[in-house]
């Protein structure tokens, strides 16, 4: 059996390649403890950094869904808030409506009231007009356009209310193929089974006629019936909220869990990594104590 001969060459060579090596390995533990990442480029773990990516990536989109849901956020709570503050003057009007009835008042006692329910209509024209950022939120989709336009007579008493926007959904993505309303038209809020401001404007004209008859048999029941459409509005938005409140959970959640597959696929384990690195700097040490040893005779040596 033929041997190997081995020759100092080979001894320096092998030698060379191993303390090679263990520099490579130190190289790498220092860039990992510089950069606080394991993986640092895709050839260091083309799995891991794989991963990396698709839950950056992953990261990237969750927190544009956040942002769309942080701009549609406060306007829902406006839109709530401002049906919560016309179902308030519709039970103000109502009140009013019920004194008025009384056929006892007077008709100057008549004409005050009728006053306040003017004060009443305009202050619903106000909330139905209500902006956000510039934009009107009662619109549908024409937010640059203002919701309602009041007709007025000589003395700038409205006489009518007219609807500009349409009836078109504001949607929103907030997941993948997932979009949510986030704006409630106008026609739906005010005038979906009565026309609101007509009943009001309805209310005054009666008042200010002594038409006891027609406000305790008609504005009555139409005042009841514009109730349970603000009311029905405002669960609607409510169901929205609370959807979009546990979506955002969800995603907050989600991108915990993506930002822990990322830090768990590329960043590196502190304590660990200096562990190693004095390991690898002692196997380096040994390497060169055992290349000095090898490396060190030549044929010098032996011509003594």
């Amino acid at each position: 059996m033929a041997s190997l001969r081995v020759t100092q060459g080979i001894l320096v060579l092998r030698s060379m390649r191993n303390l090679n090596d263990h520099m490579r390995k130190i190289l790498s533990l220092q860039d990992e403890l510089s950069t606080g990442l394991r993986v640092n480029s895709p050839s260091d773990d083309p799995i891991d950094a794989r991963r990396a990516i698709d839950a950056r990536t992953s990261i990237g989109t969750s927190e544009q869904y956040l942002d769309n849901m942080s701009m549609v956020g406060p306007q829902l709570e406006e839109t709530a808030q401002c049906v919560l503050t016309s179902i308030d003057i519709v039970e103000r009007v109502r009140e009013l409506t019920l004194q008025g009835a009384n056929a006892t008042n007077s008709q100057l006692q008549l004409d005050e009231i009728a006053n306040e329910v003017n004060q009443l209509l305009e202050a619903m024209v106000v909330e139905s007009n209500h902006q956000t950022n510039g934009r009107y939120i009662f619109s549908g989709t024409r937010t640059l356009q203002e919701a309602f336009t009041e007709t007025r007579d000589a003395n700038g008493n409205i006489t009518a209310v007219t609807y500009n926007g349409n009836t078109e959904d504001i949607n929103v993505a907030v997941a993948d193929g997932i979009e949510i309303t986030a704006n409630m038209s106008g026609q739906e809020a005010f005038l979906n089974n009565i026309d609101t401001f007509q009943v009001l404007i309805d209310v005054r004209d009666d008042l200010l006629a002594g038409d006891y008859n027609s406000l305790e048999m008609t504005r009555l029941d139409e005042l009841k019936t514009i109730r349970e459409q603000l009311l029905r509005a405002t669960a609607e938005i409510g169901a929205v909220q609370n959807r979009l409140d546990r979506t955002i959970a969800n995603t907050e959640d989600f991108v915990v869990q993506l930002e822990r597959v990322k830090s768990d696929s590329v960043d590196a384990d502190y304590a660990e990594t200096v562990i190693n690195l004095n390991a690898a700097s002692n196997a380096y040490q040994a390497g060169l104590n055992a290349a000095a040893r090898t490396i060190q005779p030549s044929l010098l040596d032996y011509v003594r």
